[in-house]
C-alpha cells in the first residue's frame, strides 16, 4: 500500500502531466506575461541569463498550479517540513505577525498555524480574498471537521479603511496575523498612498513596502516572525522560520518600521536566489519598484544601427504591436510597418533615410536604437 506521501507525489506528477499538455505560448496574453516577468528577473537578479529566463517561467506557472493543488488537499499539511525556529508556530507563543512571501506553496503557512490550534487572522488584498478566499475557507472548514478544531480564522482585507484598526484588536485579543509582505497586485502605490509606503533594498534595486507591518507590531508589542515556505527538489513542502523581530517599547516607532521592513526583504533574498523559479512575486513586483531616472548608457559606435534587444522587447498585446522598455516597465505602440523595419534593419541600407530625421533622432534618443 502507498504511503500518504507516495499518493501526493504522484497526485503531483498527475498535475505536471497536464501542465505539459497546454500550449503556453497560444494563452491569452502570455507573451506580454512573460515579458514582464521576464524584465523584472533582469533588473532584480541580472546574474540569471536571459535565456533561462523561459525556463524559470514555466517552472513558476507549475508551482502556482501545484500550490492551488495543496489548497484543495487536506492531507498536504501533514507533509509539510519544518525548519528553523519552527516553535515559534506554536500555539503558546501566540500571538505573532506571521510575515510570509508568495514563495512556493505559501498557503501552507495558514494551513499548518490553523491546525495546531493557532487563532488566525488572514490579511489579504481583495482581488486575492475574492479569487481565492472560498477556497481557503473551505480548506480551514475541512481541518476544523478533520480535527476537530475550534479556533478561530478570520479574513481581514487589506484595502479596507477600518483594516488597521480591526487587526489591531484582533492582536490585542491574542490573536496571530498573517500578512504576505511581499504584496500583490492591487495593494502597490497608488498617488496619495506615499505616507503608507517605504524604501528597502531588494536585489539590485530599490522597492517600495507598506510599512503597516512594522506599524501593527510597534503599536501592539507583538513580534515580527518570518516565515519562507518553498518546495525542495523532492517536491517536500518546507516552512523554513526565521528568527523573530521584536519591538523595543518606547522606541522611535517610524525607525523600528523602517528596520523592520528592510530585516524582512532581506530574509527573504537568500530563499528568493535559491528558488527563483517559486515565486510569484515576479509577475508583479515591477509595480513595487521606485523609479529609475533615464540615464543614458555608451553602446559603442556602429556603422549600422542595430534595434536594442537589452533594453526594449517587441511583442503584440491585443494584436497591436507594442514596444516595451524593461528598464522603465513604459510601453509605447507602434505601427506594424515599424515593427518589422526593426527586426530587419540589417535589410535597410539607410535607417535614417527610411524613418525621417525627426523619428530617427527619436529613437536614438531613447536608445530604441544604437
Amino acid at each position: 500500500m502507498r504511503t500518504t506521501r507516495q499518493l501526493y507525489k504522484q497526485e503531483l506528477e498527475r498535475c505536471r502531466a497536464h501542465f505539459e499538455q497546454i500550449d503556453l505560448e497560444k494563452e491569452r496574453g502570455y507573451l506580454m506575461k512573460y515579458t514582464t516577468f521576464s524584465a523584472n528577473v533582469e533588473n532584480l537578479l541580472p546574474a540569471i541569463p536571459r535565456q533561462e529566463h523561459d525556463t524559470l517561467f514555466r517552472e513558476l506557472l507549475l508551482q502556482q498550479m501545484f500550490t492551488s493543488f495543496d489548497q484543495q488537499c487536506l492531507t498536504a499539511g501533514d507533509l509539510v517540513k519544518l525548519r528553523g525556529a519552527d516553535h515559534l508556530l506554536e500555539k503558546e507563543y501566540s500571538p505573532r505577525i506571521y510575515c510570509t512571501y508568495h514563495l512556493g506553496s505559501y498557503r501552507m503557512l495558514t494551513s499548518v498555524l490553523f491546525r495546531k490550534g493557532v487563532d488566525c487572522v488572514l490579511l489579504v488584498g481583495s482581488n486575492m480574498n475574492r479569487s481565492q478566499g472560498d477556497g481557503m475557507a473551505e480548506h480551514i472548514e475541512g481541518l476544523r471537521q478533520k480535527h476537530g478544531l475550534t479556533n478561530v480564522f478570520r479574513v481581514v482585507e487589506a484595502g479596507s479603511p477600518t483594516a488597521g484598526l480591526t487587526v489591531l484588536r484582533e492582536l490585542k485579543a491574542g490573536r496571530s496575523l498573517i500578512v504576505y509582505v511581499d504584496g500583490s497586485p492591487e495593494t502597490g502605490p497608488k498617488p496619495g498612498e506615499e505616507s503608507q509606503f517605504l524604501s528597502v533594498r531588494f536585489g539590485h534595486r530599490r522597492m517600495l513596502t507598506r510599512k503597516g507591518v512594522g506599524y501593527l507590531s510597534h503599536a501592539a508589542g507583538v513580534p515580527i516572525v518570518p516565515v519562507v515556505s518553498y518546495r525542495r527538489p523532492d517536491m517536500a513542502n518546507v516552512l523554513h522560520c526565521l528568527k523573530s523581530i521584536k519591538p523595543i517599547p518606547q522606541s522611535d516607532r517610524e525607525l523600528y518600521c523602517q528596520e523592520a521592513m528592510q530585516q524582512l526583504y532581506d530574509a527573504f533574498w537568500p530563499f528568493l536566489k535559491q528558488y527563483p523559479g517559486q515565486w510569484e512575486g515576479w509577475n508583479y513586483v515591477h509595480l513595487f519598484l521606485e523609479p529609475e531616472k533615464a540615464k543614458k548608457t555608451y553602446m559603442g559606435y556602429r556603422k549600422q544601427v542595430a534595434f536594442n534587444e537589452n533594453r526594449y522587447t517587441l511583442c503584440d498585446l491585443e494584436d497591436a504591436p507594442i514596444l516595451f522598455d524593461r528598464r522603465l516597465y513604459q510601453t509605447y505602440e507602434i505601427t506594424e510597418d515599424l515593427r518589422d523595419l526593426l527586426l530587419n534593419l540589417s535589410e535597410v541600407e539607410s535607417v535614417e533615410e527610411l524613418l525621417g530625421q525627426e523619428m530617427f533622432s527619436e529613437l536614438m534618443d531613447m536608445e530604441v536604437l544604437y
